[in-house]
C-alpha cells in the first residue's frame, strides 16, 4: 500500500537532490487542482494510482523504502 499526499509548494524552497523518479504528475496535480476539495481529492487518488503502478514495475524500490529517522 501506498500511501500519498498533495501539496503546493515553492520550487524555490527546494533542494535539490542526486535522486530522482520518473512519475510526470504536473497534468495531474497544478494550483487550479488544489482549489476546490473534490478537485484535491481526484489529484490525490490519480498520484496515488501512478505511484502504485511505479511501484509494481520493481524500479525505484528506494522510493518506496521506510525512512530510519
Amino acid at each position: 500500500m501506498v500511501m500519498a499526499f498533495v501539496k503546493l509548494v515553492n520550487y524555490q524552497h527546494l533542494m535539490p537532490t542526486c535522486y530522482t523518479l520518473d512519475v510526470d504528475l504536473k497534468d495531474v496535480v497544478s494550483p487550479d487542482a488544489l482549489q476546490s476539495n473534490d478537485m484535491k481529492v481526484i489529484a490525490l487518488k490519480e498520484t496515488k494510482k501512478r505511484f502504485e503502478e511505479k511501484f509494481k514495475t520493481g524500479k525505484n524500490r528506494w522510493f518506496f523504502t521506510k525512512l530510519w529517522f
